[in-house]
């Protein structure tokens, strides 16, 4: 009897630990939920706050510009052209002039909203936040690059010799 009932509790024991895998790999695998603009831009602007290590009121201050700023330069990087990205050696002269100078006017864009920012940012943040807010950014982008190439060749969440990334901590 007492082996019986050993057995019944191992096999319980190792049917419990299959459903816990298989909703480990659901959670983690291709059935990822998008955030929403507005929830990427919290989260980023939370995010930034942790960073900046922000007081009360001058979290208050920088929470809306910080967001308007995620914002306008999202709207700023959905203007990219249709064509960049495009095989050059398909294309005519013109046509590459073209996709220069429309990078060009991007890049202008960019530049105008970040020193339009700047100017918000001066009247309650220091320099040195400032400049933290830009190496995030930077920190960031070079991520998502490197992330971007990943999906691209088909590693997925892996790493480094294949092995999954995982994520401990935020």
């Amino acid at each position: 009897m007492k082996k019986y009932l050993f057995m019944v509790m191992v096999a319980v024991m190792m049917l419990s630990g299959s459903i816990t895998v298989n909703a480990q790999v659901a959670q983690n695998g291709k059935e990822r939920t998008h955030l929403t603009e507005d929830q990427m831009i919290q989260k980023r602007t939370e995010k930034m706050v942790q960073t900046l290590m922000l007081d009360d009121a001058t979290s208050a201050k920088f929470i809306p510009v910080y967001s308007q700023y995620l914002k306008d330069k999202m709207e700023c990087r959905a203007m990219k052209p249709k064509h960049m990205g495009m095989d050059i050696n398909t294309k005519t002269d013109a046509e590459v002039d073209q996709m220069i100078q429309d990078n060009f006017a991007q890049s202008h864009k960019i530049l105008d909203i970040r020193e339009k920012y700047y100017v918000k940012f001066h009247k309650f943040l220091t320099p040195k936040q400032i400049m933290k807010i830009y190496q995030v950014e930077k920190n960031d982008a070079g991520k998502m690059k490197i992330e971007m190439i990943k999906r691209q060749r088909g590693m997925g969440n892996k790493g480094v010799f294949g092995r999954p990334n995982f994520k401990f901590s935020d």
